[in-house]
């Protein structure tokens, strides 16, 4: 038996038992891969991820590995800002000290912490998110899977960054709040589409410029507290559609209230149009795992 540094970090809050929890295991070389889901399993959280030694000559401080209760991720939003919060704190090595850079699944992604202590913003790279498919003939089964009427104008689309979030538009923020959605339909919904989930969002004409709700049942997660890899993709979305301008190349969104959560994520979109999304991140649980 084996002791390995552990931490349980809430992401896109700097208040704890506010945000999106991850589970982070240190030093975890070792690890085979059926022993690495075996913990993801046991913590029963969204993700859990294991900070590794990097690919030689890839040019990265660490390797990130990423699971669910299920399966493993090439890259997911709110792991990776509490993976660097993590390995941060911990005291890890840098190969530069004004950036830290992150291999896993998506390549290796460049993070950046601005700011001190309980104000830092940690930063990251995401994968660019592709168009998939426009679901507008789609409309009803999708308004009935979430127990509200669903635009068409602009229509569902969904967009990939490693997971697949199929995202729609609703015009009215109250509508968020007021939802009713079948998990079981939008269960479905995922497997015959090949979605990781729905991700429904509002414009709101203040600051956070966006609330959203992102659900994916079909992989465990009724409603995910804060989403990072949705809130990365959806820049995406608002560029296809035209809706980029009312948000801005940079702006706030807000998801988890409904949850009891109160998630922040901040949205950049670089001149070359790559997206970064970062937040606060702070360490609930801290102490070691023996396997």
């Amino acid at each position: 038996m084996r002791s390995y540094a552990f931490k349980q970090v809430d992401v896109f809050t700097g208040v704890g038992l506010r945000g999106n929890p991850v589970a982070v295991v240190i030093d975890a070389d070792d690890l085979s891969d059926e022993q690495m889901q075996q913990v993801a399993n046991w913590t029963n959280l969204s993700e859990t991820t294991f900070i590794r030694e990097p690919t030689p000559n890839s040019g990265a401080d660490y390797l990130l590995r990423i699971f669910t209760p299920q399966q493993e991720l090439p890259f997911a939003g709110h792991p990776t800002v509490g993976s660097a919060h993590a390995y941060i704190e911990h005291g890890g090595a840098r190969l530069d000290p004004k950036v830290l850079r992150q291999e896993c699944g998506a390549g290796v992604l460049a993070i950046r912490a601005e700011g001190e202590d309980d104000s830092r913003l940690i930063f990251t790279e995401t994968p660019e998110a592709k168009f998939v498919h426009e679901f507008g003939t789609s409309v009803d089964v999708i308004s009935e899977a979430l127990g509200l009427e669903v635009s068409n104008d602009p229509p569902p689309a969904s967009f990939s960054n490693g997971p697949t979030w199929t995202f729609v538009y609703v015009p009215e923020a109250a509508m968020i709040g007021a939802m009713k959605p079948d998990l079981a339909a939008i269960s479905r919904l995922s497997e015959d589409f090949g979605l990781t989930g729905l991700a429904v969002f509002a414009l709101t004409g203040e600051d956070p410029a966006v609330r959203i709700r992102c659900f994916a049942p079909f992989f465990g997660a009724p409603e995910d507290p804060v989403t990072g890899s949705a809130n990365a993709a959806l820049p995406a979305y608002l560029a296809r559609y035209g809706l980029l301008d009312r948000t801005g190349r940079s702006y706030t969104a807000s998801q988890g209230l409904e949850l009891g959560r109160d998630g922040r994520v901040h949205v950049r979109v670089r001149e070359d149009d790559r997206v970064e999304i970062g937040g606060q991140a702070v360490t609930v649980v801290e102490g070691e795992i023996r396997l």
